[in-house]
């Protein structure tokens, strides 16, 4: 496995905060659980026991991108360069009124699709859009147990391929992007809601924009970053353009590129790589700052939606309420820079989509449950355990061979 490979440092002054020592063996749920990838497999830890609960041996494909799914349950893995979309069951999930905590396993089920790329989830619908020929993958969580079960390819009427985005609303409606031929370096440029056959319903609202990318979804509002503002868009078929403000500025490329939504969370966090970030009401339509830098390496939500996390590159995390985007704490966590690839500031030598790629992904030393926020070490054989809510130190967890990255998966009870 090829996985690029980023490490955080422990230090021992993270241990000092002054406050209320936590007992994180009792506090964490026993549901919340970690993938390990290693060069040859994933293991998944418990993590308030730091015991392995499960291993699956198998080498992981080159290049893929590994997301959780909403439910917690499922690893999707993303595999564009060799076309292929693969599902790995956590075993860790609550099934109507009681919980399983199964065997690992890779699914039977898996999806040829040309150049898969975006993934968004929402409650237990998955969608993954190909950028080889504009259409949507959507994947039936609950279904995905039956070895019948064949995901949906839906092929979108009157689109090409590009790169592009789309995602279920919780009434059934898909809504995804379409490309203008004549636009260049293949982003889409208006969205449009499409039916489960793929059958375009309605217009683009009026909205058309010179240049599409990133996305956010919570079951009843969805947005759009643009080059002109952030596309808003509801369960009702309402298509509307809430325009850059204040730095915001198209003509110089600083526009909302990357998007994050919780089914939890009724606000938006979106990033413009050389301003910030910054926070989108849905039903309000505005944009306001959040944080001001060029320097945001990434960003989450913690597992139950509650708390939205910064990652910049002086090694601060910060930590806001994302209910109302406020800053909750800050602190700078001992950490080796993620590193760039293609140049000495990484971005020159890239194309813009692949930067746009690069900041859709997520963190491989970074991973949040309901209230910690679990940091991989620089040695790789231990992960230092933080409350969200202060960022102290509360726990270290050793392993027992050194792994490339992790990844969150089960649930919080």
């Amino acid at each position: 496995m090829a996985l690029l490979i980023f490490t955080m440092a422990c230090d021992d002054d993270d241990d000092s905060t002054g406050a209320e020592p936590l007992n994180f063996a009792e506090t964490e749920s026993d549901y919340v659980s970690i993938a390990l990838f290693h060069d040859n497999g994933i293991d998944v830890l418990r993590a308030n026991n730091g015991q392995i609960r499960s291993s699956v041996n198998e080498a992981l494909p080159e290049g893929a991108r590994f997301y959780t799914s909403s439910t917690g349950r499922h690893l999707v893995v993303v595999n564009r360069n060799g076309n292929q979309v693969r599902f790995f069951d956590s075993g860790v999930y609550f099934h109507i009124d009681h919980t399983h905590d199964d065997p690992s396993k890779w699914l039977e089920t898996t999806v040829e699709t040309p150049l898969p790329t975006h993934f968004k989830s929402s409650g237990d619908h998955m969608v993954i859009f190909n950028d080889g020929d504009g259409s949507i993958t959507y994947v039936d969580e609950e279904r995905l147990e039956n070895s019948n079960y064949t995901p949906d390819v839906i092929q979108i009427e009157n689109t090409v391929a590009h790169h592009g985005v789309g995602f279920r609303f919780t009434n059934g409606q898909f809504v995804t992007t379409f490309k203008d031929e004549t636009e260049p370096e293949g982003l889409p440029g208006s969205v449009r809601f499409v039916d489960i056959n793929g059958s375009v319903m309605g217009d683009n609202g009026g909205v058309e924009t010179a240049g599409i990318h990133g996305s956010a979804v919570n079951g009843t509002h969805g947005a759009f970053g643009s080059r002109d503002g952030v596309i808003i868009v509801d369960g009702e078929r309402n298509i509307d353009l809430v325009e850059n403000t204040g730095k915001l500025d198209t003509a110089r490329g600083f526009w909302i590129a990357t998007m994050k939504g919780h089914d939890d969370a009724n606000l938006f966090f979106g990033r413009a790589g050389e301003l910030g970030a910054f926070v989108v009401d849905p039903v309000a339509k505005t944009i306001d700052v959040l944080y001001e830098g060029d320097d945001i390496e990434g960003d989450m939500f913690s597992f139950n939606g509650e708390y939205y996390l910064l990652h910049t590159s002086d090694n601060r995390i910060r930590v806001y309420d994302a209910t109302n985007a406020n800053m909750i704490t800050e602190r700078v966590v001992e950490m080796v820079d993620i590193p760039e690839v293609g140049s000495a500031n990484g971005r020159s030598s890239r194309s813009e989509i692949e930067v746009l790629r690069k900041m859709n992904q997520p963190s491989p030393v970074l991973i949040c449950s309901e209230q910690f926020l679990y940091v991989l070490a620089p040695d790789r054989q231990h992960i230092k355990v933080l409350h969200i809510r202060d960022l102290a130190h509360v726990h270290t967890i050793e392993l027992s061979s050194t792994v490339n990255s992790m990844a969150k998966i089960g649930f919080t009870d």
